[in-house]
């Protein structure tokens, strides 16, 4: 049975996988994916926890204008070769510049796995 996901996975996403990082510290660029997602233009309230000092986790509230949901067979060695993380980057079709990932969300569905990612 096809995923409901997978119906509504309409718009072209851009996955700009991170490659390591430069002797100054800044992201690699790596080479780029495109794959069939679905983007939700709407605004959420993310609380992310950033080490503190100490050691201590106090958390951030960070604003999301867009959600997009993914579906996990993008891990697979034909698109990524592994899991989605922080550091990659997204450009969602039709627009020009590529987005921070805030945070990703793999919720708990068995039968249809799949991708939460916030971008800034």
């Amino acid at each position: 049975m096809r995923s409901m996901l997978n119906a509504y996975s309409v718009d072209e996403i851009t996955i700009i996988k991170n490659e390591g990082y430069t002797s100054w510290g800044e992201p690699e660029s790596g080479s780029s994916v495109v794959v069939k997602g679905y983007v939700e233009w709407r605004t959420n309230l993310i609380r992310v926890r950033k080490a503190g000092g100490g050691g201590l986790q106090t958390p951030e509230e960070v604003m999301s204008s867009v959600v997009i949901y993914l579906p996990r067979k993008i891990e697979r060695a034909a698109y990524l070769g592994r899991a989605l993380s922080l550091e990659d980057r997204i450009q969602i079709g039709g627009e020009s510049f590529d987005r921070a990932i805030i945070e990703i969300r793999k919720p708990k569905d068995f039968s249809h796995p799949h991708y939460e990612i916030f971008l800034a």
